[in-house]
C-alpha cells in the first residue's frame, strides 16, 4: 500500500520539474551584484538596451530582436516611482545562443535543445555608475509535438521578461 502514495510523490515531482522548463517560463536571476529597490528603472525612467554575443550563432539581427523585445517588456511592466526621471543602460552579454533544432526536440526530449544565456549589467547615467548585475540562462529542451513547436522566438519573450522583471520589480 505504500508504493501507491511513493509514485503519486515521484509523477508530481516529475511534473513539477517538467512544468519548470517550459518555454514560457521566466528564468531566475542569479544576482552578482543585487540592485537595491531604489536603482530599480520606473516608468518614467529612460532606457538604452544593448545586446552583445560572444557566440557566432546570435546574429546582429537576433540581438536587436532581442534589446527590442527588452525595452518593450521594461516600459510595459516598470511601475512610476514619481519625482525625476533618470537614465539607464542595460548591457546584455549573450555568451550562448543556440536555436536548436525542431525536428530533433520533436522525435526525443533533450535533443535540440534551445539555449540562450548571458550577463545582465545595469548601469545608470550619467557617470555610468553600475547598480545591478545578474547571470541569466534559460533552456528548452521538451520532446514531442510542442516541443518541435517551439521556436527561439518564444524562448527570447521569456528571457526579454526575465530581464524586464529584474530590473524594475521591487523585492
Amino acid at each position: 500500500m505504500k508504493v501507491i502514495p511513493c509514485l503519486q510523490l515521484v509523477a508530481t515531482l516529475g511534473v513539477a520539474v517538467v512544468l519548470s522548463n517550459c518555454a514560457g517560463t521566466t528564468p531566475q536571476a542569479a544576482f552578482t551584484q543585487q540592485m537595491a529597490d531604489t536603482a530599480r528603472i520606473a516608468r518614467e525612467d529612460s532606457v538604452s538596451i544593448k545586446v552583445s554575443s560572444t557566440d557566432p550563432n546570435m546574429l546582429p539581427t537576433d540581438r536587436q530582436r532581442l534589446g527590442e523585445k527588452v525595452t518593450h517588456k521594461v516600459k510595459s511592466i516598470a511601475q512610476s516611482r514619481g519625482g525625476t526621471a533618470r537614465k539607464y543602460e542595460v548591457s546584455i552579454s549573450i555568451s550562448r545562443y543556440e536555436k536548436g533544432n525542431a525536428f530533433a526536440r520533436a522525435m526525443l526530449a533533450g535533443l535540440g535543445q534551445i539555449h540562450i544565456n548571458g550577463v545582465v549589467a545595469v548601469y545608470q547615467q550619467p557617470g555610468k555608475s553600475k547598480v545591478g548585475e545578474f547571470k541569466l540562462d534559460k533552456t528548452f529542451a521538451w520532446g514531442g509535438i510542442y516541443g518541435g513547436s517551439v521556436s527561439m522566438d518564444t524562448i527570447e519573450d521569456a528571457y526579454a521578461q526575465a530581464v524586464a522583471e529584474s530590473v524594475s520589480k521591487t523585492k
